[in-house]
């Protein structure tokens, strides 16, 4: 590697094929970065923490303590990928192994230059920004030793497999934003076939439904014609949205893992009968349309509620989570009666009797936008409805009227949204 100043970092090379290293911590802080997740690019696939710069500073402080009390700082393990490769360029290392060691234990060979941030944390970000804290303040001797797992030249869907691993098998950490990076390059067709066998070991069955919901939730957070357009609060969106992410990911569980329903649209899809528009889609996309159609239901029954949005809980994860359990029971009646019709219309007609129109049942709070609005003078019903136990409350009591509806209809429709 001509024109490279290389250091080399003490290493054993482990039977993954990564490498246990021991980074000088200054050397490691001009190399590290984390690749947060930046919605205007879509790059990156980390979720940027809000309380990361607090919890950087508390282990700043934890290691002056350890300082002060002549103990040795606990940092374990931070686990990294060596980006090769544009725009990172390339043969940015090499392994010097040492004699008689079957080629396990030597130094690793990398270029340490100014401005040259190659490797990508995986797991233990706010770890690096603590040891960043403590050698600018002092509490760090910048040649202190910081053990290292390091990867060489994982792509970024590997590093994702790699995250989800450490993340969701081995310690709790939301990985929501990390699911939906890999959907949208599984959509593109961008995984290879290496990559996508590794992310099937990583994902379990039961946790397969993740990965469609966040597609569909990225569809009904920007089309156009979504009726929860701009309602969704997506990772690193700095104004405060009516309902996050994370809820609205779970608010579809019963849409996408309800066993009869699910059986149903396999089998409709399979022959081909799914339609959006008279054109035949997959499951994913026929969901997605109905749950537009549903929705636009929602708001015209209900338009006050769709207007001023944060003033009910009907737009947040009360009225998600509770009418999308309804409406994948309700889906299932309809796709297995005489009129399995889904538009805006048939919904419509089924809810409007219901509370789901009923403004001061969902009121949780007066609104700025308009000032000679009556609103109720105390909190709906639904207000109080939190928890899991009564969403599925709320979801039985919309299903009871709801079905009295659908036996009052005997319409004779294709199946189409």
């Amino acid at each position: 590697m001509p024109n490279k100043e290389l250091v080399g970092i003490p290493a054993k090379k482990n039977q993954d094929e990564s490498f246990s290293a021991s980074f000088a911590a200054e050397h490691l802080t001009k190399l590290a970065f984390v690749d947060f997740y930046d919605d205007h690019t879509s790059k990156g696939y980390q979720r940027i923490d809000s309380t990361r710069a607090s919890r950087g500073k508390q282990i700043a402080d934890y290691i002056n303590r350890c300082n002060q009390n002549q103990e040795e700082p606990k940092l374990f393990e931070l686990t990294c990928n060596l980006r090769i490769g544009e725009p990172y360029g390339d043969e940015e290392w090499l392994f010097d192994s040492v004699d008689g060691s079957d080629g396990k234990v030597g130094e690793l060979m990398i270029d340490i230059a100014p401005d040259r941030q190659v490797l990508s944390v995986i797991d233990g970000g706010t770890r690096l920004l603590g040891i960043e804290n403590a050698i600018a303040l002092g509490y760090l001797n910048p040649q202190h030793k910081v053990d290292v797992r390091v990867f060489m030249g994982l792509s970024v869907p590997e590093e994702i497999a790699q995250f989800l691993l450490i993340n969701e098998r081995q310690k709790r950490v939301r990985t929501d934003l990390s699911i939906r990076v890999l959907q949208q390059r599984l959509d593109s067709g961008s995984l290879n076939e290496q990559e996508t066998a590794l992310l099937a070991t990583v994902m379990d069955e039961k946790n397969e439904w993740r990965y469609t919901a966040s597609t569909m939730i990225g569809s009904l957070n920007e089309d156009a014609d979504s009726p929860w357009r701009g309602l969704i609060q997506m990772p690193n969106d700095r104004v405060t949205k009516p309902v996050k992410l994370q809820s609205f990911i779970s608010s579809l569980n019963p849409l996408l893992t309800n066993a009869n329903l699910t059986s149903k649209l396999e089998s409709l899809e399979s022959s081909g009968s799914l339609k959006v528009d008279q054109r035949q889609v997959n499951r994913r996309d026929f969901l997605v349309k109905v749950l537009k159609n549903f929705w636009d239901a929602v708001a015209e029954v209900n338009p006050q509620a769709r207007a001023e949005p944060r003033t009910t809980v009907l737009w947040g994860s009360i009225g998600a989570t509770s009418l999308n359990i309804a409406l994948a029971e309700i889906m299932t009646s309809i796709l297995e009666g005489s009129s399995p019709k889904l538009d805006t219309e048939r919904f419509r007609a089924l809810i409007k009797t219901s509370d789901v129109g009923e403004y001061a049942f969902w009121f949780t709070r007066k609104g700025s936008r308009n000032a000679e609005i009556d609103y109720p003078g105390e909190k709906g019903e639904a207000a109080g409805m939190i928890g899991a136990a009564n969403h599925r409350k709320l979801a039985e009591a919309f299903l009871r009227d709801w079905r009295r509806q659908l036996n009052a209809v005997n319409e004779a429709l294709d199946i189409s949204v």
